[in-house]
Order: C-alpha cells, then structure tokens, then sequence
C-alpha cells in the first residue's frame, strides 16, 4: 500500500478559515508585544507600590536611632553600620559627609542631605571652632536591662508594648538579667531585635536588697512572680499562725517550688533554711 503524505494537507474550508484565523490572533499577539513593551514598567510600579513608604523629617546622623532610620528608607544594614561608626569614634560634622556613609548609595544620600541638620558642640554660629578636637565616642541614651518600667523602655528602644511586657514578665520570674546577652532568651525577642537595641542597653550589676519576709505585704509576695494571689492569701495567713516564722525549706515543699522558683525566692528574701 503506498503511503499519501498529501493527504495531510487537506483540509476543509472550515478548517481552512480557522487555521487563517488563528494565525491572525498569534500574528497580532507578537506584534503587541513588540509595540506595547509596557510589561515591566508596571512590573516596577507594582514593586514600587509595595515597597514601604518614606517619611522624610529633619534629623541629626549622630542622634539617629533604628526607628528613625526605617522611617527615612535605611535598611537595618546601614543602620549597623552608622552604630559601628560612631562607636569607634566617628562623627558628621557637615551634612556633606552623609556622602561617606559606607553602604548608603549616592542616590540615597542626595536624597536626605536636605534634611539633615547637624547639632553643634561647641560653637553658637554653628562653625566647628576646633577641627583637630577628638571628639567623644557616641552615647545615645541607654536603659537598664533590669529596669522594670515600661514607658522607658518602649521609649528608649522603640520596642512594641507586647514585647516589653515579656521582658519584665522574664524579669519578675527570674529575679533580673545577669547580662545583656541574657535579654536573648526572652520569648519573642528575636536576633534583629537584639541588634537594633543593643547600644541603648547597659547593665549595672547591683546587688538586690533581699525583703525581709516577716514585714513583706501582699503586693511583694506578689511582685516576686513566683505565687498567684489565692497562694500569697496562703503564705500571710500561714505567716500569722506562726507568729512570723517561716522557713525558706517549709516554702518549697508547701507550695511546690520548681528550682527555679525556689533558688528566686531564697535570693530575695530573707528566709532562713
């Protein structure tokens, strides 16, 4: 049998007008893709518009904290880098030397020299009197690790209230930070966190004065952190049918002291074995 390639190729008019028509579609589609080349500026406008807005306002670059910096478009790199700098020593002394600023583009520095506004130091005029002076390493104003007021600490670090409030909550249950690298364990404060209030914190290792448990009310028993309300109604009654006298070891195996709670309890008070 001999094979008829031919007959491959014949088609209807009907199909004959549909294959015309298809090729017309393809035909127009290539060609407004070529003429309409719009694709990727409204890629960009699409990025753009979901790209986080910048709010400009005058500031200072060495006064500039995190929060400040995210508002004015620097990323949390730069803002590492500015801390780095004015650790070592480093200062602005005109609005020009934003253009030195390691990481931060050209661009993005023309962007914000017209709202910088250097604070001077020791000149009313505003003229840098003393241009060889070394000037003092940056000190922005730091808070206490272990300070248990929480306007200070939104205040200063610019942390949200929720995870201030973790932070004191740790306080209570573990009678203070030892250090500032103790602030990592707190749940919810993640590793960016730390870095970005990390040179507003200090810590100052002073001894807490233990409370004297035959004079403690009930708001300190409470400010321990260790018992609930109906358990310190417990330990004031117990308190007073003994005449005052307790016992630090009568405590934990009253009230079921984990070890941790037990060691806080004896580094805060004055109960005796």
């Amino acid at each position: 049998m001999q094979f008829d390639w031919k007959s491959y190729f014949i088609f209807t008019s009907k199909e004959q007008k549909g294959i015309i028509v298809l090729g017309c579609i393809l035909s127009l589609s290539l060609l407004l893709h070529y003429l309409l080349p719009t694709t990727s500026s409204n890629q960009c406008n699409f990025s753009n518009s979901k790209s986080k807005s910048i709010k400009y306002f005058y500031f200072d670059p060495n006064l500039l904290d995190s929060m400040q910096g995210f508002q004015l478009g620097l990323s949390s790199k730069q803002m590492r880098t500015l801390y780095h700098y004015r650790a070592k020593g480093g200062r602005f002394y005109k609005k020009e030397d934003l253009l030195k600023w390691y990481g931060v583009s050209e661009t993005q520095a023309q962007g914000l020299l017209p709202w910088v506004r250097i604070q001077t130091m020791d000149s009313a005029d505003g003229v840098q009197q003393n241009t060889n002076r070394k000037w003092e390493k940056y000190a922005p104003e730091q808070i206490d690790i272990n300070n248990p007021n929480a306007s200070d600490w939104i205040r200063i670090t610019g942390l949200p209230a929720y995870k201030v409030k973790r932070i004191l909550t740790y306080q209570k249950w573990t009678g203070g930070f030892t250090n500032i690298q103790g602030l990592k364990k707190v749940y919810g404060i993640t590793a960016f966190d730390f870095q970005i209030i990390y040179p507003y914190l200090k810590y100052q290792s002073n001894k807490v004065k233990k409370m004297t448990y035959q004079t403690m009310r009930f708001e300190d028993w409470m400010a321990l952190g260790i018992f609930d309300e109906r358990a310190v109604f417990r330990i004031l009654k117990l308190r007073k049918e003994q005449q005052g006298r307790l016992t630090w070891s009568e405590m934990v195996i009253k009230f079921d002291l984990t070890e941790a709670e037990a060691m806080l309890l004896k580094k805060r008070t004055t109960l005796s074995n």
